[in-house]
């Protein structure tokens, strides 16, 4: 019965499937209008994107996809295509892929690469899927939405930063304003923050941070077995670290104001900020710079 079954397969493979060397290449170049201080949204899966800030007033989008394969693919149809569509004053990108080819015994390559370069005041709104990001020299707020993404910021100058990734990687050299991390297993570091509020929310993952505190500024950490080691560059305020098994180190000049097994709050003079921490087993390092 065994051989039976693996001879009807191939057979089957071979009456709906062709055995091929293929090349598909899709180009695109144009540019694109959008408003002053409008959105670019950008939705994509397995790219690697570059976006930069500059003075020009409208949008230039680069598109290249070279796919080859080899072996054996199901008979399909299909295509690729990168959908752009301006509403209102934002600009929507949209990959737009109908291929259904997916069964393939051999090997596929391929080449996908997007490039924007964009008004420095446009806000960034980005969804993805095995993306990796470059972006540089914006000037607004940036969303990502990402699952499994390598991104790399510099330069950035917006207030607002709303990042929801699962187990990729975030580094930024700069940053300032606002931000909100939700993430699984994923990294994430900054060199030199100047944040006015933190909300991150992560399981197993890593997050070094280095930034200023300011007076009344609220930072909130929550997370399970991950590891936070948070540099404070300017500032001081309480710090509050709810705890199980934690392993917790804090430089000498943090104050220890209370500590039990659940719970050790501290003291860094030098602002009223409030910084909250709330770990399982995790790894929790206070420093100053």
């Amino acid at each position: 019965m065994k051989y039976l079954n693996t001879a009807t397969v191939t057979l089957l493979l071979c009456l709906f499937s062709t055995h091929l060397y293929a090349q598909d290449t899709y180009d695109l170049d144009e540019n694109y209008s959008i408003g002053a201080s409008a959105t670019l949204h950008l939705s994509s899966d397995d790219a690697d994107v570059t976006i930069k800030g500059s003075d020009r007033e409208d949008v230039h989008l680069v598109v290249y996809r070279h796919t080859e394969v080899k072996g054996w693919k199901i008979k399909s149809d299909g295509e690729f295509r990168m959908e752009v569509e301006e509403r209102g004053s934002d600009l929507y990108i949209r990959e737009n892929s109908e291929e259904s080819n997916r069964l393939i015994v051999g090997n596929v390559r391929e080449e996908y690469r997007i490039t924007l370069e964009v008004p420095q005041n446009v806000a960034l709104d980005i969804n993805g899927d095995d993306d990796s990001y470059e972006i540089s020299d914006m000037n607004q707020d940036v969303r990502l939405d990402a699952d499994d993404c390598d991104a790399e910021f510099r330069g950035m100058k917006g207030d607002d930063f709303d990042f929801d990734i699962d187990d990729g990687s975030i580094r930024m050299d700069e940053a300032r304003g606002r931000l909100q991390l939700k993430m699984d297993d994923g990294n994430m570091y900054v060199r030199q923050g100047d944040f006015s509020e933190i909300e991150a929310r992560y399981d197993d993952g890593e997050l070094e941070i280095a930034t200023g505190l300011v007076d009344d500024g609220f930072y909130r950490f929550d997370f399970d077995d991950g590891d936070l080691e948070l540099r404070v560059a300017s500032g001081g305020g309480t710090f509050d670290v709810e705890h199980d098994d934690v392993n917790l180190y804090t430089d000498k000049v943090f104050e220890e104001i209370n500590s039990d097994e659940e719970r050790s709050e501290y003291r860094l003079s030098g602002g009223n900020a409030r910084v909250e921490i709330d770990t399982d087993d995790g790894t929790v390092s206070l420093r100053t710079i």
